[in-house]
């Protein structure tokens, strides 16, 4: 088992990935990375660039070809799809440039979502997503349906969601690349509140240069591998 310190989040060791078909695209190519409990970090690279993937495969949505993952000290790919399962809606929060909230319910129904398989009673659940969608800004919005929110506010109430079961690390896939500029920062500062706040660690994949030099630790991934690992701190 590789040494693995106390404020490691994750750890990569040689990843790879590659899909199969008539040319094999290698998204993933020898991809070595600490990230430790706490960061606010960017992904940043070209369309193509498989940081995408990187991100799917820190997620647990997708399962590296070759090489090990570790979260927590622990080795991911002994785990079986229900353990990831159980992981990713335990330890890990994911915010989508498209909010993927459920038009039919309330702001409030659709952060409660995650809690759902959670031990904790209801009356406990619905007020820790209440204290999260004030964090957030949408106090006042806590029965109204997507179709009654603007897109800044669908994603507070998306990221509420992520937040609703107090993850180690909160993914967010382009999550202002439908948003205007005012409200894009907006999103970012908030971003940035939780992570001093509340300490969870942050792992932002985007498009833009300006959003990502914001961040502590720039990676940059060019025709799957890491180009770049820059810290501004």
């Amino acid at each position: 088992m590789a040494e693995i310190s106390k404020n490691t989040l994750l750890k990569l060791e040689n990843i790879n990935k590659t899909y199969t078909g008539v040319q094999p695209v290698h998204a993933l190519r020898s991809i070595n990375l600490t990230i430790c409990k706490g960061e606010f970090l960017a992904i940043v690279g070209p369309s193509g660039s498989g940081k995408s993937t990187m991100m799917n495969v820190l997620g647990l949505l997708d399962a590296p070809t070759s090489g090990k993952l570790y979260y927590l000290g622990q080795e991911t790919s002994k785990w079986d799809e229900k353990q990831k399962a159980e992981f990713r809606n335990r330890e890990i929060g994911f915010i989508f440039q498209a909010h993927l909230l459920l038009p039919e319910f309330t702001a409030l129904e659709n952060v409660l979502m995650p809690s759902y398989i959670s031990r904790k009673t209801k009356k406990a659940q619905k007020n820790r997503a209440k204290e999260i969608l004030e964090n957030v800004g949408l106090g006042d919005k806590f029965y109204s349906k997507p179709a009654q929110l603007s897109g800044g506010q669908n994603q507070r109430v998306a990221i509420a969601r992520a937040l609703m079961n107090n993850p180690s690390v909160v993914f967010a896939d382009e999550p202002t690349g439908a948003l205007d500029q005012k409200t894009g920062t907006e999103i970012y500062n908030l971003f940035r509140k939780i992570n001093a706040y509340e300490g969870m660690t942050f792992i932002i994949v985007t498009h833009e240069r300006d959003l990502a030099l914001k961040a502590d630790r720039v990676i940059e991934i060019v025709d799957g591998r890491i180009v770049r690992d820059e810290r501004h701190n």
